[in-house]
């Protein structure tokens, strides 16, 4: 919320205000509109949606900020013709959050290792945490006497919802839709200049509009006295693939908005169909000085692919939900997080016997275990059994492409609405540096499996007095052993509000990349050149994946830097 209307806002909104703006989501049109009972104007500078699909049911969820007064106001949406009042829910911000810095741009650093010892170099990502097929966990067995319970039951594997929002909504027929202007000047709205024009199509299609007025009592603010909107969820039997994101003109206040839409498909990755698709450069090797300065960074870039494209679509990340990219900058999605997104819209359809499939026989040794148990026992554990192969064959149900396109725009460069569909795999940012260069091929390209990531490295080469006859020098895998760091994979984040002009990539980047402009730097570790970006460059040594991680794998920072960071948090709690 602007400045001028912060103050008036209750102490109480402050303090979840303060804690919530530690996880300030990316930048991101809106697909609707704000209205008020006065002419000051509520602006929407960012917006993310997350689409679900899967068979015939799409599953939409709609996050956007606010700026503007905390008077009364109001969200207005326009909704599939057979959405209903039970088709809608609000959400907690965490789960939009979360895929968004699954898929967002990533900063890694590469470190060479020691020369003298033997072996190939390890990554990150290449842990694998998945439980063995022998395991309770996966093969459905009962826990040995005495062991730890399955870790399915340690699972939270229901959808949770946020029941107690800042909106009160109004789904309207399509009597009152189809006059949607005159409907909210009745109950004394003013309309953004352009409002009747902006709805006529959504009007035409029979489209019915949600309007969500907003307690502001119980908004939470993210930062620069602006208000982060609790995620709106629906859900359609319709073919779903066109967001209004032209309407979230109306909200924009003259300004640029930034649209984020990650798409969840059981096969595809998509793309979008009625603008250009961009991919940007991947595997740059940048300055270490970029790591803490993505967002101002991946912005700055953004910048200069806009400049070339004003139009164009960038095609970010694309996955599947089983992993987390390469590297991680948190574990995959949890099952409840599939659920709370829209897993559980799908799961409605399934027959029963898909939904609680018998569990696999017992083995001989688990029969004879079973057979010396009390009645009781033997009842417990066939609950237990049975509850076990439900939950894992629900987790083995929703595993789905993660697919994130990225669009900074104004009413010059968004004519249309954004249409989005499936498209061809697609694969980048994911090969290893190779050579005292750390030469990596910065294009994306038609591949088999989608594994497509905006990655930026940067090399640490080994500086020590080699103490071996037969060094064997550039390979390039996770941090040694000795190092202490900051443990974290820092991304790009809050897009929408950063410093476009903070961090120029000319003066970072150095690995040139011509259709930007951009000629390349000498590395401050490598004086002699700068390295080239030679397509095919790099050999990928395995196809590991994080899953099932219960921490996020290790990024890489100075002890210094963390400190700093921590004290930092330390004097603002201080402060407030």
């Amino acid at each position: 919320m602007s400045k001028r209307v912060f103050s008036r806002f209750a102490l109480a909104a402050l303090l979840p205000g303060f804690a919530t703006a530690l996880l300030a989501p990316s930048a991101h049109a809106l697909p609707g509109f704000f209205v008020g009972k006065d002419d000051q104007p509520r602006i929407s500078e960012s917006t993310e949606v997350v689409v679900m699909h899967r068979d015939q049911r799409t599953v939409v969820t709609v996050m956007t900020d606010y700026d503007g007064p905390s008077q009364e106001f109001a969200l207005v949406m326009p909704l599939p013709e057979d959405v209903s009042m039970d088709h809608v829910t609000t959400l907690k911000r965490e789960f939009v959050t979360r895929v968004d810095q699954l898929t967002a741009p990533r900063f890694h650093e590469f470190w060479e290792m020691d020369p003298c010892e033997s072996g190939s170099p390890e990554q990150e990502w290449e842990r694998n945490l998945k439980a063995s097929s022998d395991t309770a966990f996966l093969g459905g067995g009962a826990p040995p006497p005495g062991g730890k319970a399955a870790k399915e039951m340690t699972l939270t594997v229901e959808p949770e919802f946020k029941h107690a929002s800042e909106y009160t909504f109004k789904l309207l027929d399509q009597a009152d839709s189809a006059n949607i202007t005159g409907w909210l000047e009745k109950q004394g709205y003013k309309l953004p200049a352009g409002t009747a024009e902006a709805v006529k199509p959504y009007v035409e299609a029979k489209q019915r509009f949600l309007v969500a007025t907003v307690d502001q009592a119980k908004v939470e603010l993210v930062g620069d006295g602006r208000a982060q909107l609790s995620p709106i969820r629906f859900w359609t039997e319709t073919n779903y693939t066109k967001i209004p994101s032209t309407l979230g003109l109306l909200s924009s206040g003259g300004k640029k908005q930034e649209l984020v839409v990650m798409v969840m498909d059981p096969k595809n990755r998509y793309e979008a169909k009625n603008y250009d698709n961009v991919f940007p450069p991947t595997n740059l090797n940048v300055e270490f000085k970029v790591k803490e300065r993505m967002g101002e960074f991946y912005a700055a870039l953004h910048d200069k692919l806009l400049a070339k494209n004003p139009k164009g679509v960038l095609n970010e990340y694309a996955w599947s939900t089983l992993e987390c990219g390469q590297p991680c900058p948190n574990p995959p999605l949890y099952i409840h997080e599939l659920l709370s997104l829209g897993a559980d819209v799908f799961e409605e359809t399934l027959p029963e016997d898909v939904r609680n499939p018998e569990p696999p026989d017992r083995t001989e040794e688990e029969k004879k275990l079973y057979d010396a148990k009390k009645k009781e026992e033997k009842k417990a554990d066939d609950i237990g059994r049975k509850e076990i192969a439900r939950r894992k064959a629900l987790i083995e149900r929703h595993s789905y492409i993660l697919s994130r396109l990225h669009h900074r725009f104004d009413k010059e460069s968004l004519k249309q609405d954004i249409e989005i569909g499936p498209a061809k795999n697609m694969r980048g940012g994911v090969e290893l540096p190779k050579g005292p260069k750390g030469e990596l091929p910065i294009e994306s390209k038609p591949a088999d499996r989608s594994m497509l990531q905006m990655r930026y490295i940067n090399l640490h080469p080994d500086i020590s007095v080699l103490k071996c006859d037969n060094p064997n020098r550039w390979r390039w895998g996770k941090p040694p052993r000795t190092y202490r760091g900051l443990r974290k994979i820092w991304v790009a984040e809050d897009l929408a509000t950063r410093n476009r002009k903070e961090v120029d990539p000319e003066k970072v980047v150095i690995t040139p990349v011509a259709s930007l402009g951009l000629p390349g730097k000498a590395d401050e570790k490598d004086p002699a050149a700068a390295p080239s970006a030679s397509a095919g460059a790099g050999e990928e040594k395995k196809d590991g994946a994080c899953q099932f991680s219960a921490t996020s794998p290790a990024g890489r920072g100075s002890g210094a830097a963390g400190l700093l960071l921590g004290l930092g948090l330390w004097l603002r709690r201080r402060r407030r």
